[in-house]
């Protein structure tokens, strides 16, 4: 123990030492032959052999001198030989990588076609605070294998340095194929070198799963003249992404997104390659995705609503059937039955009437969460893409009901945009494309496994398929006498009986248009420190509409 302990200790000076006598050199075998006892010491001490020994030492000195990595250049200048000769122990550096007894980073200014000079090299810190403490030889593990993740950000780096230092695209997919081959563990690279990809392919695919974490989507332009130095091959690939020529859209693997302009167009990876890309995390990633369009039951600010009799008995009917026991049971007796065991209801009528709010209500009661539909997205000016919108939301929500406790509800707001009646389909690709739409939305509710409610101010719009479809069809009238009262009162708390029902009788408004009166009651109020006057409610109420009560029209304050 002590011999070794001894030996331990003049670790530090025999590389310091080795590590000058190296300089200028050029690796003789004269001087090679004067160095082998301390060679022999440093290789017993890594546990190596003399050439990866050798190679250790050159490292080791040159980096604590320059407190920094240094690369295949700056040894070739230490030893003075030439950079064959040095290209000669790529294996030993190698191997030295691998049993992490030095660490290897991509030069910022990496852009030789010999991908060996693009990577400088450094000593970890635990085996430089052994060597610097005189302590034995640390247990080394193997470097630690890059994840999905940690993989394509580099190749992401990769690409980020093929644009800022202007290197050649060539030498970016050679740096690209190295780290594919230092990384050959990870299933996705296996799985997509099997689809017999090109290197260009490949590099794409790897930035958009990039992307996909970090953005969401890839811009086309932006992406070809980030990996592409030469002008007429960016414009052709870019050809080939707008026009789906790409092989990766014939594996399925990308698709286009909607784009105003050629400059504009987005790409982004298929249900598909975010399988196989994501694979067990794609359900995490799912959830992070419709953070925005799902809306949680926590969340919905709870409100008390007024309505007819019959509309209250219609919406109690509704809400009891959602609470969750109840719509178990009820899908369980349906399928019995044989009969449809999804739940779809239209809620119709005037605007402001309650029917979005009745739906976050309903939400909020029965403790499920909303999938709220952005009606202008799922309506594409690509070809094609609409229909394929259209089905990824029931995709979605199918995914998003098999790992919620509780079914959500799948709302489309202002349905009459995509619920519209069919058109003849001769006239136009539009009118084809928009019956296509009405098709795939009347399969999907035709064997929905859940909830869907619609909202709309134009019932007499939606296509009679439809009206089956709906299992409730709630009419939102504007809110009788009674009701307006009683929302008057809810809302400005000040109000006696007599006046509330006063502003019930006088003003046929509905519960959205109460709602405006009562913001500018309360701006009023913030602004001067004085509650409105019942005189002073009721001249808002006269300028409420744009045309008055007595053929007046309106815009306004007056």
């Amino acid at each position: 123990m002590e011999a070794t302990k001894q030996s331990n200790c003049s670790i530090f000076q025999t590389l310091n030492k080795t590590g000058k006598k190296l300089q200028d050199s050029k690796l003789s075998e004269e001087v090679l032959k004067e160095l082998h006892p301390e060679i022999q010491v440093i290789a017993e001490y890594l546990k190596v052999d003399n050439r990866q020994a050798l190679m250790f030492i050159v490292i080791f000195w040159l980096y604590c001198n320059n407190h920094s990595g240094t690369d295949l250049s700056d040894m070739t200048l230490h030893l003075e030989c030439d950079l064959i000769e040095m290209l000669n122990f790529n294996k030993d550096i190698e191997f030295l990588i691998k049993q992490s007894l030095i660490e290897s980073e991509l030069c910022r200014h990496g852009s030789s076609k010999m991908k060996a000079l693009n990577y400088s090299y450094s000593i970890p810190e635990t085996l430089l605070d052994a060597i610097l403490l005189n302590n034995e030889m640390p247990d080394c593990k193997c470097k630690e294998a890059l994840d999905v993740y940690d993989f394509v950000n580099q190749i992401s780096t990769l690409i980020d340095i093929r644009r800022q230092d202007e290197g050649n695209t060539g030498e970016l997919f050679m740096n690209v194929e190295k780290l594919e081959d230092e990384n050959n563990h990870l299933d996705m690279i296996q799985t997509i070198k099997g689809f017999k990809l090109d290197i260009e392919e490949r590099t794409l695919w790897y930035e958009m799963c990039d992307d996909l974490i970090c953005s969401g989507n890839t811009s086309v332009d932006s992406t070809m003249s980030d990996i592409y130095k030469n002008i007429r091959k960016r414009l052709q690939k870019s050809r080939e992404i707008i026009e789906k020529t790409n092989k990766l859209f014939e594996l399925d693997l990308i698709e286009l997104e909607s784009s105003g302009f050629f400059s504009d167009a987005c790409i982004s990876l298929s249900e598909k390659g975010k399988e196989m890309f994501l694979t067990d995390d794609l359900i995490l990633f799912q959830k992070k995705d419709k953070a925005k369009q799902l809306i949680s039951p926590d969340s919905i600010k709870e409100k008390r609503l007024f309505f007819d009799e019959k509309l209250q008995s219609e919406m109690s009917f509704i809400t009891q059937s959602f609470e969750d026991n109840n719509f178990v049971n009820l899908q369980s007796r349906l399928t019995d039955k044989g009969l449809p065991k999804g739940l779809a209801a239209i809620f119709y009528g005037a605007p402001g009437t309650g029917k979005t709010e009745s739906v976050y209500q309903l939400a909020k009661t029965t403790g499920r969460a909303i999938l709220h539909v952005d009606i202008s997205q799922s309506k594409s000016m690509w070809f094609g893409e609409s229909e394929k919108k259209i089905k990824e939301i029931f995709t979605n929500y199918e995914k998003l009901s098999k790992t919620s406790d509780v079914k959500p509800i799948l709302l489309f707001n202002e349905a009459d945009a995509i619920f519209g009646k069919r058109k003849d389909s001769t006239m136009s690709n539009v009118a084809q494309t928009e019956n296509a739409i009405q098709n795939i939305i009347l399969e999907e509710m035709e064997k929905l496994n859940g909830i869907l409610i619609a909202t709309t101010n134009l019932n007499q719009n939606l296509d009679a398929a439809f009206e089956r479809r709906f299992l409730f069809k709630i009419k939102f009238d504007k809110p009788s006498i009674q009701a307006k009262q009683k929302i008057w009162q809810s809302k400005l708390d000040w109000l006696g009986d007599k006046d509330a029902l006063l502003l019930a009788t006088e003003y046929s408004f509905s519960g959205g248009e109460i709602d405006n009166i009562v913001r500018k009651a309360t701006m009023e109020e913030v602004l001067t420190g004085n509650k409105s006057t019942i005189q002073q409610v009721q001249v808002y109420c006269d300028t409420e509409k744009f045309i008055s009560t007595n053929g007046c029209q309106r815009i306004g304050f007056q």
